[in-house]
């Protein structure tokens, strides 16, 4: 989990969860990351594209645009856009290659040279019980 950071004050910090990323089938250069976004009210699913090209794309902008406007009243849209931009764009030496030095950095617990585009923190999502 990437707790975003934002300019504005907000009452809960919304957060990005990745489940999933892989190479842009059509920008080489380009990373697909997909996750939840969320901040305790809402939850949606989001990909972001970092690298070559930049875009975030909403899923509820289609399914669940009323969700997706509430959650937008509370956070401004341009600032997600922008935290997920730095959380996400980071070179191979794990530091933003778009940010100043002294900026504060999110580091994910991923690393964007795996190949087979899943996430996980090593933990198991279910254990046994007999």
């Amino acid at each position: 989990m990437i707790v975003l950071q934002l300019e504005q004050e907000v009452a809960a910090s919304p957060y990005f969860v990745i489940h999933h990323q892989e190479l842009s089938s059509s920008e080489e250069s380009t990373w697909v990351i997909s996750g939840i976004l969320g901040d305790g009210w809402y939850e949606g699913e989001v990909a972001v594209e970092v690298g070559a090209r930049q875009g975030v794309t909403f899923a509820d902008e289609w399914f669940d645009r009323l969700a997706l406007n509430s959650f937008f009243n509370r956070i401004d849209r341009d600032q997600v856009c922008a935290a997920l931009y730095q959380a996400l764009a980071f070179n191979d030496t794990g530091r933003s290659s778009n940010a100043a030095e002294d900026t504060k950095q999110t580091v994910p617990h991923y690393v964007p040279g795996t190949r087979h585009g899943l996430i996980g923190s090593g933990e198991p999502c279910w254990i046994a019980v007999a």
